[in-house]
């Protein structure tokens, strides 16, 4: 990855959890079968562990 971290496959918020002690050498990546609600929670708790997601926006639509 051009950030210089690799990426790990996230199914569940547990697997963000894995990549507590590794966020500086790991960024996770969320799979594409996950629905959009669990996508939320599992970008919410990236952000309280201070891991990077490559991509946040991902199916995460608002209403206008």
């Amino acid at each position: 990855m051009p950030s210089g971290h690799k990426a790990f496959l996230v199914n569940n918020v547990r697997d963000v959890e894995l990549l507590l002690m590794h966020n500086k050498t790991y960024a996770a990546e969320i799979s594409h079968a996950v629905s959009s609600r669990k996508r939320i929670e599992i970008v919410a708790r990236a952000k309280q562990l201070g891991v990077k997601v490559t991509n946040p926006k991902a199916r995460v639509t608002t209403e206008v």
